[in-house]
């Protein structure tokens, strides 16, 4: 199969250890997206990862409605070292946004994502399951080898509280005389974001930093962001250190 058609080939994430001469089951919904949507039928290929074994060219051998085996033709990339650590603490937002929000961090290489809750919260209540299957998409369509954790949504006081103190939270703060962010982007070392809701932080949240020394004010400059924007604006800087 030549590279450009296994590029085409969908890509699974799985949680099934993969290596050389081994077959791997896929259940309902993996089976119902490769016959109905893909239109796959045995004999054709998949690419498969499961974060830890690198990603594997695989062959159909059947496939219905329940399940499908795959038998594993060759190891097409080994699994790399992991990566920056990249935190992004985010108040969550609309549902459109919220996905297009997750998508993108995903592509921009964020390892965590920390749901927080703060005085101008307008959504306070998610949904685990489906933010899990949005990220493990997005890894797929990316071709990451890695997926980013979801951790469970806490108040931004209690989380600031437990927070390590070895890694620096940057904290966007819009109308702040604040330095800039590329004055407080270390180059490597785990690192973590903290975006605000629609509406800002609160007068008593604005005033966290002077009593945590890991919370670092920053400015993203004059102009004023959506969460969303401001988020990925973040991480699209700390992309150049990965």
């Amino acid at each position: 199969m030549n590279n450009s058609a296994l590029h085409r080939a969908p890509r699974l994430y799985l949680v099934t250890p993969l290596a050389a001469e081994k077959s791997v089951v896929l259940g309902p919904e993996h089976a119902h997206y490769l016959k109905h949507v893909m239109r796959l039928a045995p004999g054709d290929h998949v690419r498969l990862f499961n974060g830890q074994d690198g990603e594997w060219q695989g062959c159909l051998q059947t496939l219905d409605k329940k399940q499908a085996q795959v038998a594993l033709v060759a190891c097409l990339k080994s699994q790399p070292a992991p990566r920056r650590a990249v935190h992004l603490l985010f108040a969550p937002i609309k549902k459109a946004r919220m996905d297009w929000l997750i998508e993108k961090a995903v592509e921009l290489g964020v390892t965590d994502l920390h749901p927080v809750l703060t005085h101008h919260t307008e959504i306070r209540q998610i949904n685990p399951e489906r933010l899990t299957a949005q990220i493990r998409e997005a890894a797929e369509q990316c071709e990451r080898l890695d997926l980013p954790q979801l951790h469970g949504m806490r108040d931004l006081k209690a989380c600031l509280g437990q927070w390590p103190h070895g890694i620096p939270l940057l904290l966007a703060l819009e109308r702040a005389d604040a330095p800039a962010l590329r004055n407080y982007l270390p180059e490597s070392g785990p690192l973590a974001f903290l975006v605000g809701p629609e509406g800002g932080f609160s007068a008593e949240e604005r005033e966290y930093p002077a009593d945590l020394p890991f919370l670092r004010p920053i400015s993203l400059g004059s102009d004023i962001f959506r969460s969303e924007t401001a988020a990925l604006f973040m991480l699209g800087a700390a992309r150049l250190y990965m």
